[in-house]
């Protein structure tokens, strides 16, 4: 979703901390620096970039690019692949119900096509999943889209 801005922060560097208390992490202006000369100066856009990864930065880095650039990763043993545009379609690969998401209003079973459904009202963490959806053209009052958050070992891209 911010893939143009990763790579403007990469290059000219960002002007204050990244932090989250609730996720108790916090990433100097330095140490985002370093990481971006280590691993983002091959990125270029409209491309999706494919990093290697030490152990002891991995975390810093699902940290960083999915809480607050809020990209799609996929996240192997030791790469890491950047997409530069998110996918809209995604498909339910194990049944989320109240027993697993007990913030689910419904029960989705395996199999089930759900749309991604970003809004400044959804609340989602980011690093365990993101804001989705049964149908996409539904609404609720005031033009509001319904969504809730479905954590990332239950889904993958649709036609994948």
């Amino acid at each position: 979703m911010d893939f143009n801005r990763l790579i403007k922060d990469s290059k000219e560097g960002i002007k204050r901390k990244i932090s989250s208390r609730r996720e108790k992490i916090s990433i100097s202006v330095a140490e985002f620096n370093n990481l971006s000369k280590k691993y983002f100066n091959q990125i270029k856009e409209g491309e999706n970039l494919i990093i290697s990864h030490d152990k002891k930065d991995k975390e810093t880095l699902v940290f960083i690019l999915r809480w607050y650039y809020n990209l799609w990763i996929d996240i192997n043993e030791d790469s890491i692949e950047i997409y530069y545009s998110f996918p809209k379609e995604f498909e339910i690969i194990s049944e989320v119900n109240k027993s697993n998401h007990t913030h689910t209003p419904k029960t989705f079973k395996k199999g089930t096509k759900m749309y991604f459904n970003f809004s400044s009202y959804s609340f989602s963490n980011w690093l365990n999943g993101i804001p989705l959806w049964d149908n996409k053209d539904e609404e609720v009052d005031h033009g509001l889209k319904p969504s809730c958050q479905i954590n990332y070992d239950y889904i993958k891209i649709a036609n994948s």
